[in-house]
């Protein structure tokens, strides 16, 4: 027997049996194999068009993706990067009902460098000629230059469409890093830039490997005599996908697993959004100021009343300074890590509590609060209002 036969038929006996261990056990440890393959290297020659990026495709992937099966759930842009989420599954999956391994997130350029790759191989199996866009060079954070501002260069890199989250778009930035976005009224389309064969289908299970059939068994003979034996470790959408993956946490697939309406997390705050931060921010330390004033003008006995108010509900007034701090130190960290619901519910829920306190604090005597003659504490006879 030939060391090419050999090799074929050791290779079988991998796939046959990797089949029945996977349903036992759907662990995220793939299996491997350091047995060196004849025609393995001349299947992943077969695309041409990614010499450009030899570096990325270089590392080293020794895994027997035949059983493997990957699905792309969401592109969504989750602690400030721009990723695809996406989960694995093992041997006997069943169309990725089942056997998942777990579900991960990767730069959406490395994703699609593996998934344009992988294209560009099946079409070549078919015996079809797939043309790969220049486009794909944005996965990567590459200069432009247009017609808009005088012809100056605009930074541009694949991300993600934030009205779907179930397609890739390209970003414009003001760096070189493309880490400052450019403003929402720059027009792309300009650049004459078309990513539309640029496509990832989500939500969509597609085995890691495909198996020429039919008819198609010649031209496999054609290529190598190893080929059957090779081409299961050839998978460049699973290999990049796994080499640059980060596990999804908790809060990665509630976003992944949200409607249309939103599709970032930590996406921080637009120009508007940072003026009205800056607005209310200012508001409330003057409130603060005001109400630190109209409490030292407080009489005695008004003091004292109100110092028992606290204590029935069983604080003190070091309590009430101490939560006053809390909700200056919460609203600081919530901007700072961009969690916007909870930045605005604090910031402006501080504001209205501030304002209702001076407001009482100012027309206590009188009995009344009024703002524009429209009465919001006290009743028409100069009373309190129960």
């Amino acid at each position: 027997m030939t060391g090419i036969s050999m090799r074929i038929v050791l290779a079988a006996l991998m796939v046959g049996g990797t089949s029945a261990s996977a349903a036992a056990s759907a662990t995220t440890s793939l299996r491997t194999s350091a047995l060196p393959v004849e025609g393995m290297r001349d299947a992943r020659e077969l695309s041409e068009d990614f010499a450009w990026d030899d570096d990325f495709f270089s590392f080293n992937d020794n895994t027997l993706w035949t059983d493997y099966a990957i699905n792309p759930k969401r592109c969504v842009e989750f602690n400030g990067q721009e990723v695809i989420v996406f989960s694995m599954y093992g041997g006997g999956h069943n169309n990725c009902a089942r056997a998942q391994l777990g579900t991960y997130y990767a730069p959406v350029g490395d994703f699609v460098k593996g998934y344009t790759k992988q294209k560009d191989m099946d079409y070549n199996l078919q015996g079809n000629d797939y043309d790969v866009p220049d486009e794909v060079a944005y996965t990567t954070c590459t200069a432009a230059y247009g017609d808009d501002d005088g012809g100056s260069a605009v930074y541009l890199k694949l991300g993600c469409n934030d009205s779907t989250g179930k397609a890739i778009a390209m970003k414009a930035y003001e760096d070189s890093s493309c880490t400052e976005p450019k403003s929402n009224n720059y027009n792309i389309k300009n650049l004459g830039i078309d990513i539309s064969d640029l496509r990832v289908k989500f939500e969509t299970c597609q085995d890691c490997v495909y198996w020429p059939a039919g008819d198609d068994d010649a031209w496999k003979a054609d290529v190598d005599d190893g080929f059957e034996a090779g081409h299961g470790y050839d998978s460049p959408m699973c290999g990049a996908a796994w080499k640059s993956k980060t596990k999804c946490n908790r809060k990665c697939q509630r976003l992944a697993n949200k409607g249309a309406s939103t599709y970032s997390y930590n996406a921080g705050f637009n120009a508007i959004g940072k003026f009205f931060l800056f607005v209310f921010t200012l508001s409330g330390i003057f409130l603060l100021l005001a109400v630190h004033s109209q409490r030292k003008r407080m009489a005695t006995e008004d003091a004292v009343y109100e110092e028992a108010l606290v204590q029935k509900v069983g604080m003190q007034m070091k309590h009430v300074v101490f939560g006053i701090m809390a909700i200056i130190v919460f609203t600081i960290l919530f901007a700072l890590l961009k969690a916007k619901f909870l930045t605005w519910f604090f910031l402006l829920g501080s504001n209205v509590i501030l304002f209702g306190y001076w407001a009482y604090l100012r027309f206590r005597k009188e009995g009344k609060v009024e703002v524009g003659g429209f009465r919001l504490f006290g009743d028409n006879d100069g009373g309190i209002a129960a």
